[in-house]
């Protein structure tokens, strides 16, 4: 049976086409900007035709069935909220990125796939009440596809992080025979499988190795909120700015001394290793060891989808299809 073909634009390190590997796809031409994460993405997946270079600048696209898109929405990130809290819809227009949405929907015009999936940060169903991620909707309705969105929690899925993030599924409108259902979580307090915690990924590894961890100062905003979890939790979400990497569990917990104010304690405090951040990613951490910093690991793991969603969200597209 041949398997479906899939082209994945914005595909950073490849976690989500890892993922959809997993359940049967093969991604046959793939496209990021970062050289980083070109590199960390042939190292994942080698056989794929990867195309490194800025996707403005890309005319044809191959034809496939399903079209994966992770494009960046820089400003709708929390974190870029917080630190920029008088936007407006045009300062939000302007952010370099954020309508790189237009380039997803020119190759979905172009290539015309029976399928479309799409990672956002979940800042974007709020920000702005909403406004550019309806116009994400409504791009997808125009072009001949039935989009349904939903947040999904990592853990649920046996990621050992608290990690949310919003994911669009589309299906060609043609496909009258098909719904599309989110998969069902199938891990928790109340499921067959209990949540991951960090003792379950983390407490046989070398606690301080030497050159894998960013060793820079805790100051500033590091230390207005608590950012280590103990070893029977979830981490809190791994992020791609190695200055907020959160803390490796060992130690004692942090104390909280005022409002927005928090405080070390003890000798063993340290922020998590790429590897461990990798590992926490349901990334192949063995296959990430490549030539680039450290600071640029971080970069390409922490933004990266956790295979096992990428996963999870094509395996009912693939049941479909081989009925």
């Amino acid at each position: 049976m041949k398997k479906l073909q899939a082209i994945s634009l914005f595909s950073g390190c490849g976690g989500f086409d890892l993922g959809a590997t997993k359940a049967g796809i093969e991604i046959i031409w793939a496209n990021d900007i970062d050289e980083d994460a070109s590199k960390a993405y042939r190292s994942i997946l080698p056989n794929v035709d990867f195309h490194l270079g800025d996707i403005q600048k890309i005319g044809n696209f191959p034809q496939a069935d399903i079209l994966i898109g992770c494009y960046p929405c820089t400003g709708f990130s929390l974190g870029a909220r917080r630190r920029n809290k008088n936007f407006e819809t045009r300062d939000l227009y302007n952010i370099k990125g954020n309508f790189l949405y237009t380039e997803f929907l020119r190759a979905l015009k172009q290539i015309k796939p029976k399928y479309l999936f799409v990672e956002n940060v979940r800042g974007m169903l709020s920000a702005e009440d909403g406004w550019f991620f309806n116009q994400q909707l409504e791009g997808f309705k125009e072009a001949g596809y039935t989009p349904q969105y939903k947040l999904l929690k990592a853990e649920d899925y046996g990621v050992a992080q608290a990690r949310r993030r919003i994911f669009i599924v589309g299906v060609r409108k043609d496909l009258h025979d098909f719904k599309y259902h989110f998969p069902e979580p199938t891990h928790g307090l109340k499921k067959e499988k209990h949540f991951k915690f960090l003792q379950d990924l983390l407490y046989s590894m070398d606690r301080w190795p030497e050159g894998e961890y960013f060793d820079g100062p805790f100051h500033g905003h590091y230390l207005t909120r608590n950012r280590k979890r103990s070893w029977d939790e979830l981490s809190y979400t791994i992020v791609a700015n190695s200055h907020h990497v959160p803390l490796h569990p060992m130690g004692k917990p942090m104390l909280k001394v005022g409002k927005d104010n928090w405080k070390l304690r003890g000798n063993e405090n340290r922020r998590l290793s790429w590897r461990e951040c990798a590992i926490l990613q349901d990334l192949p951490h063995e296959l990430l060891d490549i030539d680039s910093s450290l600071k640029a690991k971080y970069k390409v793991i922490g933004n990266a989808v956790p295979p096992i969603l990428g996963k999870k969200l094509i395996e009912p597209v693939v049941k479909y299809e081989n009925s």
